[in-house]
């Protein structure tokens, strides 16, 4: 791997697998980069041309610093990132970063929930491995629309995560929301705990009215489009409670993970 500057990075794609339907998982040989923090992104170059003119904002999803090897998840919605699914094992990328703020308290002793919704567990994993590999306890909870659009099983448990899934249909586990799941959790664990989460904006509205009753802290990873990945154009900024007044931050620079009860929902 080349290195180009403190945050330019030419990696060498080692593999790229469908780990679910839509779902493309990238490992990497990337030593600058696997010394990043849970919740961090970098930014994919998708080609040399001016379509797509901007990167594409992809979680990191695990890393591994012995190895020097790193991986991002995404799942495929657009051109972007259609056109990133096309990449071959041997493709040098050029990658940004890492850039943000991620998870807070992660070496902490008390429990640890971890709520993802779909493609929202790729930067959860990687926070996840981190408690495991610590030795401290943790709960994963996952929901997603069917079995098919969600990793298998064996992929969690590979890391030692056991992880609780939900679908919409009930092709693989309960049907219902994840924060059903969450819901059960809450019943039969007592403060103090955190949970972090990321997934859709209605699902974390509700993982945060769950958690307000019993105080725990929420720190949710959000989901934007962003263009320049380090808070230059603005075009990722997002309402937020401060005190009484509502102003707008920054996903790609304050964020991406926030606190859980200063997140604007709309309603």
């Amino acid at each position: 791997m080349e290195q180009t500057g403190e945050l330019a990075h030419r990696c060498l794609l080692l593999e790229n697998r469908e780990l679910a339907e839509g779902w493309h998982l990238f490992e990497l040989q990337a030593e600058g980069l696997v010394h990043a923090d849970p919740g961090q992104f970098v930014q994919l170059r998708i080609g040399s041309a001016t379509d797509p003119l901007l990167r594409r904002p992809l979680s990191i999803h695990y890393a591994d610093a012995q190895r020097g090897r790193l991986r991002l998840l995404f799942q495929i919605a657009g051109s972007g990132t259609a056109l990133a699914a096309q990449f071959r094992a041997g493709e040098e990328l050029d990658l940004l970063g890492p850039f943000g703020r991620g998870f807070p308290h992660l070496d902490e002793k008390a429990p640890a929930i971890f709520v993802g919704g779909g493609i929202g567990m790729a930067p959860l994993f990687f926070a996840a491995a981190v408690r495991r590999g610590a030795g401290l306890p943790f709960k994963f909870l996952l929901g997603g629309r069917a079995d098919a659009q969600l990793p298998p099983d064996e992929y969690f448990r590979s890391h030692g995560i056991e992880a609780q899934i939900v679908t919409d249909d009930g092709s693989r586990g309960d049907r219902g929301s994840v924060t059903l799941l969450l819901e059960r959790s809450l019943e039969n664990l007592s403060p103090p705990y955190r949970i972090h989460a990321c997934g859709p904006m209605a699902m974390l509205s509700r993982v945060v009215e769950l958690a307000r009753p019993a105080g725990a802290a929420v720190h949710l990873s959000l989901e934007s489009r962003m263009a320049c990945g380090i808070g230059a154009c603005l075009g990722c900024v997002h309402p937020f409670y401060r005190g009484e007044q509502i102003e707008y931050r920054r996903v790609c620079l304050e964020g991406p993970v926030f606190d859980g009860e200063e997140v604007v929902f709309e309603k």
